[in-house]
């Protein structure tokens, strides 16, 4: 790869990573907050992509080494995909969380262009926690985003820069 995607690629860690450094590709950035769960602010949590169509695409962070089944819906479209993701324990504490992507799927091929979703589920205890999902376009121009905080999720950026 000529640019740097994850400069933490494949570690495992119970410490949020650092943000992102490569500066075309998406680089994503949220601040977690409780989703009302017993394990609070003991959490499990997963950023990943989807196309348009839903389907899965590719892990960038994943935390959750023992609770993954908590995160009913990453699970359910990834089957526990983290093939280039930052991944790492349950975590301690809620603050912010970053991801970053090349545009490559889980199998390392280019992705086209084309509207996709960045999808984030969040889960403080021992079931379903919140998910959410926000559509972006990877393509020859500029997007960033900063949507409305939604449960368990605030303070989100999303930048896409052509590579």
């Amino acid at each position: 790869m000529g640019i740097i995607v994850i400069t933490w690629m494949g570690c495992t860690t119970n410490d949020p990573a650092a943000a992102p450094t490569n500066k075309t590709g998406l680089t994503v950035s949220v601040v977690t907050s409780s989703a009302g769960g017993n394990y609070a602010p003991k959490h499990v949590v997963a950023i990943w992509l989807e196309n348009a169509a839903g389907t899965f695409v590719k892990t960038l962070t994943v935390y959750a080494k023992d609770r993954a089944n908590d995160l009913t819906n990453w699970e359910s479209v990834s089957g526990g995909n983290t093939v280039d993701a930052l991944t790492g324990a349950t975590q301690n504490s809620f603050g912010t969380i970053y991801g970053s992507w090349d545009g490559t799927d889980s199998k390392g091929a280019t992705v086209p262009d084309g509207t996709y979703r960045l999808c984030m589920e969040l889960s403080d205890k021992s079931s379903t926690g919140n998910f959410s999902y926000f559509t972006f376009i990877k393509g020859p121009a500029t997007d960033i985003q900063t949507p409305s905080n939604v449960p368990s999720f605030s303070m989100i950026t999303i930048k896409w820069v052509p590579l």
